[in-house]
Parts: C-alpha cells; structure tokens; sequence
C-alpha cells in the first residue's frame, strides 16, 4: 500500500527521552517512515526529562531532528502523581492532538497507566517488555500480586475492544537464530507431536557497577525495587515460552521452584565488588556522592534461578527447565564514572555489560538444540545454533549455523517492528516477514504469567529463608 493511502499518524511517545527509544529503536524508525513520505507525526513525548534540553540532546541525534521537525508538546510526569490526575492531563493533551498510536517505552514500573488509558479509549499501543512491572515487587507480596491482576485487568479491556492493535516489539522474536530453534522445534512436534523434556537456561549480564551507581535511576536501574527479572530476563523468558507453546505435547501446567535469589546488598555485602571497583574508580571523570542505598535498591533482586516443572493432567513431571541469570559475572568495563552520568544527562550506560548465554533444549529422545553467545554489549554479537536429530526423524548428524551481527543483521530488526505498527494502526498492510515475528498482547498470556509468579516467589522469599527444601555441606 502506498503511503498517501495511509491514515495520517499522531503519536504520543511515553519514554521518548530514553536511550531505547530515542536513540535506538522507536525515534530512528519513525524519522525513516517520515522519510519515504509517510503520514506521521509525534504530537506529544511524555518524560520527565526535557526533549528539548540541550544536554540530552548533544547525546540523542535523532531525538533532536524529530523534536525539531514535529515540535512535540513535552508532557512532564510528576512524581507521586495520582493516576486519576495523571489520566485527566493525558485526556486533555488527547482532545488538542488526538493520538491515534501511544507508544510506550518509559520505565516498566510506570507502564500501567498509560496502557490502560490508551486500551480504555481504543488507541493502539506499541508497549515495550516487560508489559507491566510493579515498584517493590521484589520484596513485598503484595505488591508482587499486583503484576498478575494488572496484566490481567489490561488483558479484560484490550478483549472488549475488538480489533484492538496491542503489539509488544521483542527482539529475539525476530532474530534469525530464534526464529529458527522455534522452526526446529515445531517441526519435530508437528510430525511426532514430541514436546520440550529438558532444558537448562544460564543467562549471565555481567553489568558491573560501582555501589554509588546503584542510586541512579534509569530503565536498568534498582531504584524501584525491582531488578534483574524486569530487565532484559524478560526476552529469555518469553522464547522459553513460545517454545512450549510451539511443542506442547502433553504439557497443561507448568510448577515454578525458586532455587536461589540474591540481592543487591547481599551482593554488596559480600565484598565481591571490591576487587574491580578497585581498578575502576580512579578511572572516573568525576565523583558521585557516596550514599547509603535504600531498602528497595537493597533487596531487588540481582541474580536467581528457578525450575519449571512440566506436568501433563494428572500433574505426572514429563520433564524440567532450569533458568538462571547472574549479573555476578564477567565485565570488561574499563571506565570510572562519566561526567554524563553525574550531570544525568543520558541513561546510565553499558559501560562493560556483557550479553552471554546457553540454552540447551531437549525434545525428548528425537532433538537436541544448543543456542550460546558470548559478547559485551555493544559488540556485533554472534550467536551459534548447534542442532541434532535422531537419523529416524531426518538427522545427519551435528548441524552448526553461526549468527555473525546477529541482532543487526536479521531479517527483521525491532525498527520493523516499529515501523509495521505504525503502518497496521494506519491501516495499512505490511509484510507477513515482519507482522509474523510481532508479539501480540494474547499471545503474551503464559510469558506474564510466568513472570509475575516468578515475582511472587521472589517477594516470598524475603519472608521465607528457606523457599524449597535444602542439605547444607561444609568446605573440607
């Protein structure tokens, strides 16, 4: 479809300051849109910083060329605002630019509000992971059930709206290596209806901070009183996920174990800091005032693992996934702080975050799969997909594929995502290459229910010591 038989686009961009969409994903795919002549336009960016601030611009090239071309009205969120008021100045910016698209990329915790209000009214929403996350989460049960029932109240009012565009942009949905183990995977339960028996999933960050950097604020930061889990975990979730759904087989149920959760002042606690900080402090551009952390930076969860138990009917195990993810692993940052980080003029960056897994996924007796990476971030990542059969279902043997630029270098990029959006909200056709590798809202049911209850269970486990049974074995 061409663009002049587009519906013209008016979006309001909540989060539009942050790196992700600023830099990175949402910004650049709608100045290429704008580009090739489509209609759109951003009317309004909800932030607590100023798009229009000098600082924040020197860093964000993007952002200042969209702010200069669409002059976008700066709706300034208050701390502590009440959502009723929060909704009421949402409406009236609505009545004066009316939003046809709400984009929402701002921190998760905050996510809630403005996904309801746009579900409410009917207005298609591009929602970055995880859907919906919940301050002190981490510790406090109640607030931890609040995960569930806001996922669940959005999932009732985007259902009584039929044809509601609710679309989540995933990346590893659209990465090539991905796309492919899920191929593999639903081939063999296709054909011989064999679901997923085993896996073990160990994802390692390696985001190494020094302990004053706890205390900023950014959308990988604690200062919410959540962690890890409501980070980039959520991606390794949702293709754990897809790929039961893929091969189901017998499995109705699912029983999660929390094995191990450790926080950020237990981290901190340990010393275990102490040897980098050492080399990386003198490094830095300027002091940040050392602080006393809060208790909700204190107990967000840095590092943890869980099983999950897959059971048929009559709740009978027909196998186990472990996932574990540490950020207690290795770094090669090789900078202090950066005067950018005091002035808080940009989200606090990678600075030697690492990007390192292995998914190791059996199907029974008929396919094994090896997914593993190894980079910083930052680097062009390369994945390395090994995959067996047995030679009755089609084997020949070990099968090794290498990703190189593996995010870049995909078929489809979050950008696309982007962009299709845009164009189905506009009402416009895009390619079934990109709008088959979108996570819609339904098809999101099972990854957030696993996430809010692993929340549940981490919250718990500030109350409970001891959250499955456990033998203790001295160090000869």
């Amino acid at each position: 479809m061409s663009s002049r038989a587009l519906r013209p686009i008016s979006i309001l961009l909540v989060g539009g300051c942050g790196h992700w969409a600023a830099a990175e994903n949402h910004v650049p795919a709608i100045l290429t849109l704008k580009a090739n002549g489509f209609p759109v336009r951003v009317a309004a960016i909800c932030d607590p910083r100023d798009p229009y601030d000098h600082a924040l611009l020197g860093h964000m090239p993007h952002l200042r060329s969209l702010v200069t071309q669409d002059r976008p009205v700066w709706i300034r969120p208050q701390q502590g605002e009440p959502t009723d008021a929060l909704e009421r100045r949402l409406q009236q910016a609505h009545q004066e630019n009316h939003f046809d698209v709400v984009i929402v990329a701002c921190d998760p915790v905050a996510h809630f509000p403005y996904l309801k209000w746009a579900t409410d009214r009917g207005i298609p929403v591009l929602c970055d992971k995880p859907i919906i996350c919940v301050e002190d989460a981490a510790f406090n049960p109640d607030r931890a059930a609040e995960i569930r029932r806001h996922f669940d109240a959005l999932l009732h009012a985007h259902r009584a709206k039929p044809d509601h565009l609710f679309a989540v942009p995933l990346r590893r949905r659209a990465n090539n290596a991905f796309v492919r183990t899920g191929a593999l995977i639903r081939e063999v339960h296709d054909t011989h209806e064999q679901s997923l028996t085993m896996g073990h999933i160990n994802v390692s960050g390696g985001n190494f901070r020094l302990p004053e950097e706890y205390a900023l604020g950014n959308a990988h930061g604690y200062t919410h009183g959540v962690g890890a889990l409501a980070f980039s975990s959520y991606h390794y979730l949702d293709e754990i996920t897809r790929y039961l759904l893929l091969a189901p087989g017998q499995i109705t149920s699912l029983r999660l174990t929390l094995q191990y959760v450790r926080r950020v002042g237990d981290h901190l606690a340990t010393g275990l800091n102490d040897v980098l900080g050492t080399l990386v402090h003198p490094l830095s551009e300027v002091d940040l005032p050392a602080v006393e952390l809060s208790d909700r930076i204190a107990l967000a969860e840095m590092d943890f693992a869980f099983t999950v138990e897959l059971l048929n009917s009559r709740q009978q195990s027909l196998g186990v996934l472990t996932y574990s993810f540490t950020s207690n692993s290795c770094s090669n940052r090789s900078v202090g702080v950066l005067a950018r980080d005091a002035e808080d003029a940009l989200s606090f960056r990678e600075k030697g975050r690492m990007s390192q897994y292995v998914i190791d996924l059996h199907q029974g007796n008929l396919q094994h799969l090896r997914l593993t990476k190894n980079d910083a971030v930052g680097e062009a990542y390369r994945i390395r997909l090994e995959n067996r059969r047995n030679p009755l279902v089609g084997g020949t043997g070990r099968v090794e594929t290498v990703y190189d630029d593996a995010h870049e270098s995909s078929d489809v990029t979050p950008r696309d995502i982007t962009a299709a959006f845009i164009t189905m909200a506009a009402g416009g056709t895009p390619a079934a290459t990109v709008t088959d590798k979108i996570a819609f809202l339904g098809g999101q049911v099972l990854t957030h229910r696993v996430f809010a209850a692993m929340y549940e269970l981490i919250a718990t486990n500030h109350h409970d010591a001891h959250p499955c049974p456990s033998v203790v074995v001295d160090m000869p």
